[in-house]
């Protein structure tokens, strides 16, 4: 543990209730924090001398939002719906637009598309060449959505068994990210941290690969959850991954090595990560939690930056 890197808590919610679930950094610097509290949208200035959050944005028909991705520096597409124990309502996500208007103005919030066919709308990704155009996880039903969030279109760009969950926790498909010519995944439930490669149009253009898998015993306090990727100079593309109950993993994307980069044995520095941000300047990453010390139990979740 001795050797590992110092970490900062940015901010946590103390009132016992705000379940943290998704991190997106705007392009000057402040974060957007996706929770399970009444479906809020925060914001929080990593750089201020005492980081507070401010509410940014509620949404119509979700009490609790999951993934948020840029799709330009002032547009952001958020998925949400009405959530229930590791999946929501059938019938009930939805898919918003979240813009930025300028400084003193209040965020527009817009449906721009509703998926009927899901109980989950999990880690989501822009195509980096159509970022109006995301890719969306069914953690339920091991899918991956495509959605236009101009036209509203919405369709299944690929499916696999490999995406799918199985009876050690209820969620497959986890968190993805695009990089390169690949979507990288986490499965929660097989504890896979793989590599798909696809076309400009998000679709399936090759096999699978597994890269790496959670050490030891699956279960939904031994799981992956979500992740980020850094491009260090001179290094190789690293993954670092969420795992629950306090871990932090980096997976070397050219070798495949795996290493606890944070957290693990009795750490609390972490409680229950559930996603991960590079940092603007990609010299660290931000953290954020569910907060909560037990499956069930009061959600204080947190911000944390970790030097990489």
């Amino acid at each position: 543990m001795s050797s590992q890197p110092p970490s900062r808590e940015l901010f946590v919610f103390n009132e016992g209730k705000t379940f943290i679930e998704n991190i997106a950094v705007r392009t000057d610097g402040t974060l957007l924090l996706s929770t399970f509290e009444n479906g809020r949208l925060y914001s929080l200035d990593p750089s201020a001398a005492t980081p507070k959050v401010e509410l940014v944005a509620e949404f119509p028909g979700a009490d609790g939002i999951t993934g948020v991705v840029a799709n330009s520096p002032d547009v952001f597409t958020v998925t949400g719906g009405e959530h229930r124990p590791f999946r929501f309502t059938l019938g009930s996500m939805k898919v918003y637009t979240v813009s930025f208007q300028g400084p003193g103005q209040p965020a527009v919030v817009k449906t721009v598309a509703e998926v009927p066919d899901t109980e989950m709308l999990n880690g989501i990704a822009a195509l980096p060449s159509r970022p109006h155009v995301v890719l969306s996880a069914d953690s339920v039903r091991g899918r991956i959505f495509r959605i236009d969030t101009t036209t509203g279109a919405v369709d299944v760009a690929f499916s696999d068994p490999i995406l799918e969950p199985d009876e050690a926790v209820p969620l497959g498909v986890n968190g993805i990210k695009i990089f390169g010519p690949h979507l990288y995944f986490a499965n929660s439930a097989k504890g896979y941290f793989g590599r798909i490669p696809i076309g400009p149009d998000g679709s399936k253009a090759g096999d699978f690969e597994v890269i790496a898998h959670v050490p030891g015993t699956i279960s939904p306090n031994n799981a992956y959850d979500d992740f980020d990727i850094a491009q260090p100079a001179g290094g190789n593309p690293t993954a670092y991954v969420t795992a629950h109950t306090n871990k932090i993993y980096s997976i070397d994307l050219v070798t495949g090595e795996q290493k606890l980069f944070f957290g693990g044995g009795d750490s609390t520095a972490l409680v229950h990560p559930t996603s991960v941000a590079v940092t603007k300047d990609g010299k660290g990453i931000y953290v954020v939690t569910a907060g909560f010390e037990s499956l069930g139990g009061l959600a204080k979740g947190q911000v944390v930056e970790i030097p990489i």
